[in-house]
């Protein structure tokens, strides 16, 4: 008999074994969204999140907050500390102004934390934030909001810098929420492709995430700036609308404009070719840390490759590429995702993570 074969199956089979046990512990996690339930991108964030739940054998629950902003969300937040069943980690966003008052609340009830979608302002930044001076702060995946609203902008002016080479291209921007860091960091971005691009910023207004607010502003901007060429926002929900006030204005033919998020509205519309473009797919985040989240619980810590600190990239969807994502976006067909599959604990020959989309589409075609 070859032993040496023999010593290798049964390695094997108790490999395969453990990761058959790891699989089926079930861990519990609540998620404290800053939004509610029907919220058009965050609600693209629970449905992959559920799909990435469920192949990972996690336990996910969702606290939804009315009104998310820096002063309703923390007891939101520390609700979830509270639960009769608590939960063995807890999932949430960071607020500005409110970013040592919520590690405090992991710290307090001593139930881990991880953080997605927003970054932390530069005035709240501690370099012993991450698991140093709060032990129970695992981890923080944001995307690069500053990049975001870059690429988005440096797109934008470029489609008219093609029509106009010589001409100054003048700029709006519609924003969110004052309070929050992701609104702020986008407005960076915008402003630094206004200035490598040679173009004139004539103001950022605030718009709260409004569709409504948008086309307003949309409309007193087309009125006020007769030479405007691009009006930037900063969501997908306002772009739409900022296009209708383009449209109403009869200005579609000399002002462009585009948004952030992918939403099924604006992929649609780029597809209809009624939208110039949309950066997104960081609504992934949520449904990539639970892979993260599992692995730790697991035994595998992300934190040597990672580190605690996980930064992502959006990326741009234009008239040029829709027809490569369309289906897979449109149809938001999760659940032929098998998540399991970007798990290092399930897959222990994975040596680095990717949480690509083209890994994700390449996984999604698998399953056909």
């Amino acid at each position: 008999m070859n032993t040496n074969f023999l010593f290798s199956s049964v390695i094997f089979f108790f490999i395969s074994f453990q990761n058959l046990q790891a699989h089926h512990k079930t861990i519990n996690v609540t998620f404290v969204s800053p939004n509610i339930k029907i919220h058009k991108f965050w609600g693209l964030v629970y449905s992959f999140a559920k799909a990435s739940s469920q192949d990972l054998n996690i336990n996910l629950q969702i606290i939804y907050t009315k009104d998310g902003n820096h002063y309703t969300y923390l007891p939101s937040f520390e609700s979830a500390f509270i639960q009769n069943n608590k939960p063995d980690l807890v999932i949430g966003a960071f607020f500005k102004s409110r970013v040592f008052d919520t590690l405090e609340v992991s710290k307090k009830y001593d139930i881990p934390i991880f953080m997605i979608n927003t970054g932390i302002h530069k005035d709240e930044r501690d370099s012993d934030y991450i698991r140093k001076k709060y032990s129970t702060f695992i981890g923080h995946m944001y995307p690069n909001e500053e990049y975001a609203g870059y690429i988005l902008a440096k797109h934008l002016i470029s489609l008219k810098k093609k029509k106009n080479p010589n001409i100054k291209i003048r700029v709006v921007g519609i924003t969110g929420h004052r309070n929050s860091p992701v609104t702020h960091h986008r407005n960076f971005g915008l402003q630094k492709a206004v200035k490598e691009e040679g173009a004139i910023l004539e103001q950022i207004v605030y718009a709260n995430w409004s569709g409504d607010v948008a086309y307003n502003m949309a409309s007193r901007s087309l009125s006020r700036y007769k030479d405007l060429a691009v009006i930037w926002t900063a969501s997908d929900k306002m772009a739409i609308n900022a296009n209708k006030s383009i449209i109403m204005n009869n200005r579609q033919d000399s002002v462009v404009s585009g948004g952030l998020d992918w939403t099924k509205d604006a992929i649609d519309k780029i597809k209809n070719k009624e939208l110039e473009v949309s950066v997104g797919g960081h609504y992934s985040e949520l449904g990539f840390a639970l892979v993260l989240i599992h692995d730790y619980f697991h035994g595998r810590d992300f934190y040597d490759e990672l580190g605690g600190e996980i930064t992502t990239k959006m990326s741009l969807l234009t008239r040029e590429n829709i027809d490569k994502y369309y289906k897979f976006l449109i149809k938001q067909d999760w659940d032929k995702i098998d998540f399991s599959k970007f798990s290092k604990v399930l897959n222990p020959e994975i040596k680095k993570y990717n949480f690509s989309f083209d890994e994700l589409i390449k996984n999604y075609k698998m399953a056909q």
